[in-house]
């Protein structure tokens, strides 16, 4: 009579592993002479850098799309202009097209008194009246009240505070200041809010009345339609609907 024994667990997954092994050799590829990967080789300059990733929101709050709006810089030139494979020549290409080290130079005119319809000066200019009428102190002031055009708004106070914060476009990180923007970037820093107080508000000055923070969690909802506050904790997901 033939005595057959039970498997062990060991010899089952030794059994697995030949039968695996056997089955991805069945699989493989021996050619060896075929290209594994194609690269492009393009001219870098048929690359388009869209955003830089640095300060949150510059371009997007102060700059121009409009292909209208030339982008020239103190001179009068075209600023970092494009070329034939690279044609993108608004304000925020031109930004995101420039060197760190020249932004302040370059675009500081630009972002503060440009032309743009949301340039700081203009923004102060439509919006400071409102900003007032909430019982905020916005870090403009109006030379005329109230003014007929950007040209009666000051907005050197603002400049002040809010160049170092955004300029140069780049993240900076000082380890003997304490974390968090505009000092890095981590998951759950309000940034928009915080770049937006450092440009609207009197956050500087003897007896500031407003600090970075004043508008965290007032442009953007702390509770959703319900009633129900938001994940304050990335990555701010609810629970998983059963």
């Amino acid at each position: 009579m033939k005595t057959t024994h039970p498997m062990t667990s060991k010899g089952l997954l030794s059994s697995i592993g030949v039968a695996t092994v056997f089955a991805l050799s069945g699989c493989s590829n021996n050619d060896n002479s075929a290209p594994q990967f194609a690269f492009n080789a393009a001219a870098k300059d048929r690359y388009v850098r869209v955003d830089r990733t640095g300060e949150p929101a510059l371009a997007t709050a102060l700059l121009s799309r409009d292909p209208a709006v030339t982008p020239t810089g103190p001179s009068g030139a075209l600023l970092n202009p494009g070329n034939a494979s690279n044609g993108f020549n608004d304000q925020r290409d031109a930004l995101n097209r420039g060197d760190p080290a020249n932004d302040a130079r370059d675009f500081a005119g630009m972002l503060t008194v440009g032309p743009q319809s949301n340039s700081l000066r203009n923004i102060h200019y439509k919006v400071g009246p409102a900003l007032r009428a909430l019982g905020l102190t916005p870090c403009s002031t109006e030379t005329v009240t109230p003014p007929t055009s950007n040209a009666q708004v000051d907005i050197s106070t603002c400049v002040a505070q809010a160049a170092p914060v955004i300029l140069p476009d780049v993240i900076t990180y000082d380890l003997n200041a304490a974390p968090g923007w505009p000092n890095g970037r981590s998951f759950d820093d309000p940034v928009v809010d915080r770049l937006l107080a450092a440009a609207l508000l009197r956050i500087s000055g003897t007896s500031p009345p407003h600090n970075i923070n004043t508008l965290v969690g007032v442009i953007n909802p702390s509770r959703d339609e319900t009633g129900v506050a938001s994940p304050a904790a990335f990555p701010h997901m609810r629970a998983a609907q059963p």
